[in-house]
This record gives structure tokens, C-alpha cells and sequence, in this order.
């Protein structure tokens, strides 16, 4: 049996969840996710070196939601080329590329999997996260094919894993209130679970603190729990904290005591989803510390240059360092490991330094 499938206790079924989201006091709730990511992986924490690849902000959509997103034309529209995606990658001590891009017709299907093709080239070694479900079927739906077939070119051409953005949160309501250009709940996880079929792994996210209900957290996290026992290949969970940025959805960020609870709650929800993450340029470098101890054992990476948290107002950096990232977990009681995109440990850290192999993955 699998530490993943091993909980002491049974997890909770939607009516005790959603109980322990409203009524649980955050202390309890942390308490009890924290013992269960100690049990799992005891006093590690993992981060990534990694860069962020966004290939440009220009979008056809125009989902309430963004900041990020451009117009031609906008003073924020940006377009990357091929030769400064691959100069931002060419740091021997990066491990990870995560590439998520704007849905713009001129970096289209075919640009976007040649990209993959040069990066393999240029860094055969690189663990390469690219293209959201949502790309998947924006490309399917410009060459007129399956997701399937664009699943299988991105994995023909290098692709490793794909990210998790787009799921927002998985209810029909938010869906046409919020994003409805966009596919919605079903075709999110049907994607998802073609992907693991394939073979191809995935990670999954929550966007929260924007009109969400309680109910509809619940609702999303036992889709992503339900899609897991169905197809398994979800690697990791990053709730990520809505930035109110210039949108007038919210006047403000969600606050602390609420990202803790979401963090506590998905550990003990999403039993059968190995990692949970602190994405600090969400959470805010503070909160994500914090959430070391309420049941996370992720705290991302460096991120090199992350933009769409940045055009959204995020107080957070666009990056740090290695030093500082150990820092924070020290800091907050914990061990820092290395890790790479498959949460294995690096051979090296990054000051050269050949590394004792952990015995928990």
C-alpha cells in the first residue's frame, strides 16, 4: 500500500468536510493536516529551482477574473520570442520549466510544440510542465482534432508533466459568471483524465477568494478527489489565493486565516493526491511560511520571472533564491530538500554541493 492511500483515518466525506471548513477552529484543523504531512514525509519540505515561461499576455478570451491577460495594443501586451524563452532557460541550476501562455493565435499549436522541440534540444535533462487544459483545447479546437492527438504530440515532443491552471474553481455557476469563454468544470477534468490515461501525469489548482462559496470549494476538491480514483495522475494541489488586482471582483486579498484553512482542509480531503503546495506568490511569502505547519509540504520554486501574479498586483517578488526559499522552512520548523519536476531530490544543490540521497520521496 502506497503512503499516499495509507490515511490512519478515513478522509472525510463532503458533509464533514464542508463541517470543518465552516465550523472547525483553524488550530484543530491545522493541527490535523500538519500530523498528516508528518506522517507522510516527516520534517521535509521540497522546493524547486524553476523558471516561468509565459510566451505572451495576449488572449482572445476575456475572462473577469485576469489581469494578466492583454489586447493588442495594451500597454501590458507583451510577446516573447523563441530566443529569449530559451536564454531565460539556460542556467545549468534551473530543474524545471512551467510554461503557461496566453491564448493568442500567432503562438499557436504548432509554434508552441516546435518550442518544446528546441528546449529538449537545448536542455535535454529539463523537466518540462507545459500547457494547461485549457491550451490543450484551444490548440484541438484551432487544428480541428481530439485532445487526445494534442495530448500525444506534447508528449512526443518532451512535454513531462502538464500544470494545473485553468480549473479555477470547478462549478457551472462560476463558470458562467466569471470565465465563460473558457471550457468549463467537465471539460477541465475530462482533459485531466485523458492526460492520465495517457500516461502524461498533472497537477490541479483552486483559484479562491472571489465569489466562491463554501459549498463550491467543497464541490471542487471531491471533483479532483473523484477524478483521482477514477484516472490517477495528479501529482500535486496548489490552491492559489486570488489577487484582486484592477478586476473589481474583491476589494482586497483573502486573508491568511482563510488560505490556512483551504491548505489543512486539501491535505485531509485529497488523500489520494501525494503533495500539496504553498504557492507563495499567492499566498503571500508569510502566509505560505505559515502553511509548512498547516499540512503543506511544497513550497514551489524560485520562478525565475513570474508574470501573471505580477500584472495581477501581487505584493509578493517576481523570484527567490535558493537561500532564502531554505530559509522559510527553517524557519518554520522544517528540513529544505531540493527536488526535481518529479519531486525526486537533485543530486546537487546550487552551490555544487553533491547531496545525501533522502530516503522519502
Amino acid at each position: 500500500m502506497s503512503i499516499v492511500d495509507s490515511a490512519l483515518t478515513p478522509p472525510p466525506n463532503c458533509e464533514e468536510a464542508l463541517e470543518m471548513l465552516q465550523s472547525m477552529p483553524l488550530l484543530e484543523l491545522g493541527k490535523r493536516a500538519f500530523a498528516e504531512k508528518q506522517r507522510r514525509y516527516g520534517d521535509r519540505i521540497t522546493y524547486v529551482s524553476n523558471q516561468h515561461v509565459n510566451p505572451t499576455n495576449l488572449c482572445v478570451y476575456a475572462c473577469k477574473f485576469c489581469d494578466y491577460t492583454a489586447k493588442q495594443g495594451d500597454d501590458h501586451a507583451y510577446v516573447l520570442t523563441e530566443d529569449e524563452i530559451l536564454q531565460s532557460l539556460n542556467n545549468p541550476q534551473i530543474h524545471e520549466a512551467h510554461i503557461v501562455s496566453g491564448l493568442w493565435p500567432k503562438w499557436g499549436f504548432e509554434r508552441s510544440i516546435n518550442l518544446i522541440h528546441l528546449i529538449r534540444s537545448a536542455r535535454p535533462e529539463l523537466f518540462i510542465k507545459a500547457f494547461t487544459a485549457v491550451e490543450v483545447a484551444y490548440f484541438a479546437n484551432m487544428e480541428r482534432c481530439d485532445t487526445r492527438i494534442i495530448l500525444k504530440a506534447m508528449m512526443d515532443a518532451g512535454v513531462d508533466m502538464m500544470p494545473g491552471g485553468g480549473a479555477e474553481v470547478l462549478n457551472e455557476r462560476i463558470h458562467a459568471e466569471l470565465y465563460k469563454d473558457k471550457i468549463g468544470p467537465g471539460e477541465w477534468l475530462r482533459i485531466h483524465g485523458e492526460a492520465h490515461a495517457l500516461g502524461l501525469p498533472s497537477n490541479a489548482t483552486l483559484l479562491f477568494g472571489h465569489i466562491e462559496t463554501d459549498e463550491e470549494i467543497i464541490e471542487h476538491l471531491f471533483a479532483l478527489r473523484e477524478l483521482e480514483e477514477c484516472s490517477p495522475g495528479f501529482q500535486s494541489f496548489i490552491p492559489l489565493a486570488y489577487q484582486p488586482g484592477d478586476t473589481g471582483l474583491t476589494a482586497c486579498l483573502v486573508d491568511a486565516n482563510r488560505c490556512l484553512k483551504i491548505i489543512a482542509l486539501s491535505r485531509l480531503v485529497l488523500h489520494n493526491i501525494p503533495h500539496i503546495k504553498a504557492y507563495w506568490p499567492t499566498l503571500q511569502i508569510e502566509t505560505a511560511v505559515a502553511a509548512l505547519n498547516f499540512g503543506a509540504d511544497d513550497l514551489d520554486g524560485t520562478l525565475g520571472k513570474e508574470r501573471i501574479m505580477q500584472l495581477a498586483s501581487t505584493a509578493s517578488p517576481e523570484q527567490l533564491s535558493h537561500d532564502l526559499m531554505e530559509r522559510m522552512i527553517r524557519e518554520a520548523g522544517q528540513r529544505p530538500v531540493q527536488r526535481d519536476g518529479r519531486y525526486g531530490q537533485v543530486n546537487k544543490d546550487h552551490r555544487g554541493n553533491v547531496l545525501v540521497e533522502d530516503s522519502v520521496c
